[in-house]
This record gives structure tokens, C-alpha cells and sequence, in this order.
């Protein structure tokens, strides 16, 4: 699919970390309705030394393998321990609908 995302650059950075969000909507335990990413590296574990494309890269990584044991859509993450493969249809479902995939 095509994700849109927003990305801000804040007035500290480098030294803070960029903020980004989803603008398509997504079903992720990792990304809540708001479209806010829930990842180590946008928030305790942000270093200048990191540039953007890394962000984004950690973005399409963390796509690829969600991470229901640190959710921020608590919903999804049930989902997905309870029912990985129907978590995933429904996944599949909104990226055809909202992601023009």
C-alpha cells in the first residue's frame, strides 16, 4: 500500500527527535487511530547521530513485523495474540481500502 505520513521537524532537532504520524489510516498495534508510531527510536532512544532516512526505514521495518507485546493500539495487539492470521486479514483489508495498495 501507499501510506501518507507527516513528518515535523521540531526546533530542537537534532537534539529531539522528528515527530511523525500516519495520515492513512492503518490497523497496527504499533499505530494508534491517531496515526501516532509507537517506536523506541522517535522517543527514548533518539540520537542526532540518526537521520531521517533511518526513521523512516525503522517505519517500514516496524510495517513489515508489528510488535503486539509494546502496543499502543491495545485493541490490535489483542487481536493479533489472539488471532494472528484473521489480525493480519484485517490489516490486509484497511491497506486495500485506505492505502490504495
Amino acid at each position: 500500500g501507499v501510506f501518507t505520513l507527516e513528518l515535523f521537524l521540531p526546533e530542537e532537532y537534532p537534539m529531539a527527535p522528528p515527530k511523525v504520524r500516519f495520515l492513512t489510516k492503518i490497523y497496527h498495534p504499533n499505530i494508534d487511530k491517531l496515526g501516532r508510531i509507537c517506536l523506541d527510536i522517535l522517543k527514548d532512544k533518539w540520537s542526532p547521530a540518526l537521520q531521517i532516512r533511518t526513521v523512516l526505514l525503522s517505519i517500514q521495518a516496524l510495517l513489515s513485523a508489528p510488535n503486539p507485546d509494546d502496543p499502543l493500539a491495545t485493541d490490535v495487539a489483542k487481536h493479533y495474540k489472539e488471532n494472528e492470521a484473521d489480525a493480519q486479514r484485517v490489516s490486509r483489508e484497511w491497506t486495500e481500502k485506505y492505502a490504495h495498495a
